[in-house]
């Protein structure tokens, strides 16, 4: 089978790749092994810049997606519990996010007559890369998406370097049921256990996340739904009782990215290009970012009579996003590192830090705007 370009994943970047390439009269195919994620508790909060990329595209998320207005950052520390609130008029916008479980996010990005199959190898030519599949398939095309994930078969084949390291700490994901109405408010408190979140959907549902060191994660998971509710609602009992509903999800942390996120006619985007603890809500944002600049890289060169995987193509995505990958990467890390740690000196850092937002309100805007674009 020959194309023009291979998508390789079923996730919600590779679906939302496999939409937006489609739309440029470029003939598509999916290398798509079969992913339920029904039950995956996790959900996805998209800024306001996605949003309107993926208006852009025909996709609305706000039927199934729940609008985060507010955000209240609390930590505790040597200064007792300090808190900032920042607003979506803060920002100038009409909400923070819209959040939605991944299930539902992935409903409303078909992908039409998938290859059922792991991606297992490439096989590089001057003007053409063959995808080879599990079943043996092969499929030969002018350019390869590597949307398969932080473990990328692909990104690994095409020698496509992710720069990554641990952090020591692990996420607990659940989904639940809140005591009291969140009318649209998210609240993210660090303690001096580490850090928990709850992210509102629907009316009382909401996705909590907890990041802590790794034996305090497999003891919590251990709980049943009751207990690990009950040690939940302790750390955070703004929304009264908290109710687990749902299987957890628990994930080592980890944070990096590749430089150079395309090499012989294959480029890497979402999780398979960078990789980021869920700090700041910026990992699948950053990939709706990712897919829209490599439409419009890929736009031009059609208009420009340009290969769509030559170098020439290739490195002019690699400018397009090398800036601010970079720059939102070293300020995950920097956040991370004060997020992830509970020591006294770091809970200090903290609390200073909220303060000085509340006494500069310039900053706290230029910083709202700069994290929602």
């Amino acid at each position: 089978m020959k194309t023009d370009i291979v998508v390789v994943g079923n996730g919600p970047t590779a679906r939302l790749a496999f939409l937006a390439l489609n739309g440029l009269g470029l003939e598509v195919v999916a290398v798509a092994p079969a992913d339920d994620r029904r039950s995956d508790p996790r959900t996805t909060a998209l800024m306001p810049s996605s949003v309107h990329a993926l208006d852009r595209l025909g996709i609305d998320v706000r039927p199934r997606s729940t609008a985060l207005t507010e955000l209240v950052v609390e930590t505790t520390g040597p200064l007792g519990l300090v808190s900032e609130r920042f607003t979506a008029d803060d920002a100038g916008e009409p909400f923070l996010a819209q959040n939605l479980f991944v299930a539902d996010l992935m409903a409303l990005m078909p992908i039409a007559d998938p290859v059922d199959s792991d991606a297992a190898a490439l096989a590089f030519e001057a003007t053409r890369t063959t995808v080879l599949t599990a079943d043996g398939d092969r499929i030969e095309a002018r350019l390869v998406v590597a949307a398969d994930g932080v473990g990328s078969t692909i990104r690994e084949q095409a020698g496509i370097t992710l720069r990554r390291r641990t952090l020591d700490r692990h996420a607990y994901c659940a989904p639940a049921e809140l005591e009291r109405p969140h009318a649209g408010l998210c609240i993210e408190r660090y303690d001096d256990i580490g850090t928990v979140t709850v992210i509102p959907v629907g009316e009382r549902d909401a996705s909590l996340i907890t990041i802590v060191e790794p034996g305090q994660a497999n003891a919590l998971a251990a709980l049943d739904g009751a207990a690990a509710g009950a040690w939940l609602s302790r750390r955070q009992p703004a929304y009264g009782a908290i109710r687990i509903t749902g299987r957890p999800a628990l994930f080592p942390l980890s944070i990096g990215w590749a430089p150079e996120p395309a090499r012989n006619r294959v480029v890497a985007v979402g999780e398979a290009a960078h990789v980021a603890p869920p700090i700041g809500a910026q990992g699948w944002n950053m990939a709706v970012a990712d897919i829209m600049a490599l439409r419009a890289v890929l736009q031009s060169a059609q208009a420009a009579g340009i290969d769509i995987g030559s170098p020439r193509s290739l490195d002019a995505y690699a400018r397009r996003r090398r800036p601010d990958l970079a720059g939102r990467m070293s300020a995950i890390g920097m956040l991370a590192g004060i997020a992830t740690r509970s020591d006294g000196p770091v809970g200090l850092m903290r609390q200073a830090g909220l303060l000085a937002l509340s006494g500069f309100g310039g900053a706290k805007r230029k910083l709202m705007r700069t994290g929602l674009r």
